[in-house]
């Protein structure tokens, strides 16, 4: 016996709806009144709010800069809306503008909070997160209708290949400060960027054997990452710049950060030692297996001098590679006192190089004088006695010496001439002028302010002394 119509089992149709040409086809076999249903069906799917999340790899103000450039090219606009309170008692959060340091200089304004998106149902919000590694990069999570998440998918993918080729921070010099004076963490530090249009080779002038190590150990890795990973060569590095102060070590620093934007690295300047975990952080985004970024930690001896604690292993696991072995991060520190460096950081496969930039031999002296008297300098002048009188003294020193052979150089002229050449000569009487002014420095004995121990005992010894008197018989009275 057959079945009745309101017993027959409904029949629904499945079909993919796909928008193409100007006809509308329906499957073979298929009734307008499973089309119908299939449609109707269809638009009740798409119309439903789904929600949506995605996470970049990138600095969240470099992940705000990319959103807003490709909301531009895609929209002409992006407008940013109040956020909905959570609960009733809460109030709206207005989006904010930042103003976003794009270069020296240079910076744009970009919204940050939540977006409607023009031509499709639903909202985006930024957002800063951190990734399974602990550190900070760029979300976005929001609603929209079904129909539109495929729209929204090729925003995230202009995002994506926009952060890759077109980084605000990947291949630039910059300036960070991840901690304050006290310690304490910089939720989202704002990256400066480090002009290094004024910074050449030429400027960097050491003896012979320094030049060579710096060359070998620093240099030619910055530029030269590609050789290093084809020869089998560890991009990882660690180095050590130790020398007094005012022999030139921030200066290689710079020259560093000029290599390292000419050959598309990251360079990341940083003050303080307890800062460099926060460094590699920021670093490991900016790098990938076929480049480096470079890292330039200042006196590194203020976290490393002592007793081995906590925060010491912890920088030391940081150079030693254990934090970095997966990264291309060459990591550059220096120190004015190498004295105070605990040896646990001396032992050789911590460190790679440890370079002594000691101030400059009598050879590197006359062509420190030559770079700072330019054209007033004759080709060639002797400056050998110059040399030999300046050598061991800092590059400063050495400019104030030029500066002062200028007058020198007047004072052996008829009045009213100009000074276009500095003889050796005047030269080396600006040298012995001021190596003399040197000497009296040195010698005048330096006055030091007690400590408070040391002022408490001497207030005691003075009263001791004025209390007790010493007799001839070798005896102490204590006097009226």
């Amino acid at each position: 016996m057959g079945k009745t119509l309101e017993q027959a089992e409904r029949v629904v149709a499945v079909a993919d709806v796909i928008h193409h040409g100007e006809k509308l086809i329906l499957p073979e076999g298929m009734s307008y009144e499973a089309a119908r249903d299939l449609l109707k069906r269809r638009e009740a799917y798409e119309e439903q709010t789904v929600e949506v999340a995605e996470k970049f790899e990138a600095f969240p103000w470099d992940g705000a800069y990319a959103l807003d450039v490709v909301m531009r090219a895609r929209f002409g606009w992006s407008p940013a809306v109040p956020t909905p309170p959570a609960h009733m008692f809460d109030s709206e959060h207005a989006p904010r503008i930042i103003n976003l340091e794009t270069g020296v200089g240079e910076s744009t304004k970009v919204p940050w909070g939540r977006f409607v998106l023009p031509n499709i149902d639903g909202w985006l919000e930024t957002n800063a997160t951190k990734n399974k590694e602990g550190r900070f990069i760029f979300a976005l999570e929001g609603q929209v209708k079904r129909k539109h998440e495929a729209a929204l998918q090729e925003v995230f993918r202009d995002i994506r290949q926009y952060l890759m080729n077109h980084s605000l921070y990947r291949g630039k010099a910059l300036k960070i400060r991840f901690r304050s004076d006290n310690g304490m963490v910089v939720n989202l530090p704002e990256p400066e960027f480090m002009d290094t249009s004024d910074i050449h080779r030429n400027q960097l002038v050491y003896s012979r054997s320094v030049e060579a190590a710096l060359d070998t150990n620093l240099f030619t890795p910055i530029s030269r990452v590609h050789d290093l990973i084809a020869n089998g060569i560890p991009v990882k590095r660690g180095i050590l710049l130790a020398g007094p102060y005012g022999t030139g070590k921030t200066l290689a620093a710079k020259v560093a950060s000029r290599l390292a934007t000419e050959n598309g690295l990251t360079f990341i300047y940083i003050e303080r030692a307890d800062e460099l975990a926060d460094a590699v952080d920021f670093a490991r985004m900016y790098q990938t297996p076929d480049t480096a970024a470079v890292i330039f930690c200042e006196d590194i001896d203020r976290a490393l001098d002592g007793e081995r604690d906590a925060a010491m292993d912890d920088i030391l696991n940081i150079i030693d590679g254990i934090d970095t072995k997966s990264a291309n991060i060459i990591t550059v520190l220096t120190t004015n006192n190498l004295e105070n460096i605990h040896p646990a950081m001396l032992r050789p496969g911590r460190l790679d190089a440890v370079i002594d930039v000691a101030p400059p031999d009598a050879e590197a002296v006359t062509r420190l004088i030559r770079l700072y008297g330019g054209e007033t300098i004759a080709p060639d002048a002797d400056l050998s006695s110059v040399g030999e009188t300046l050598a061991g003294t800092i590059p400063a020193v050495i400019a104030e010496v030029v500066k002062r052979a200028k007058l020198a150089q007047l004072s052996r002229q008829a009045p009213g001439t100009f000074v276009t050449e500095i003889t050796p000569e005047a030269l080396l009487e600006s040298a012995e002028t001021i190596k003399a002014q040197i000497a009296l420095l040195a010698d005048k004995p330096k006055e030091e302010t007690p400590t408070l121990d040391q002022a408490m005992k001497k207030a005691i010894q003075d009263v001791l002394l004025n209390a007790y008197a010493d007799y001839e018989d070798g005896s102490i009275r204590l006097m009226n």
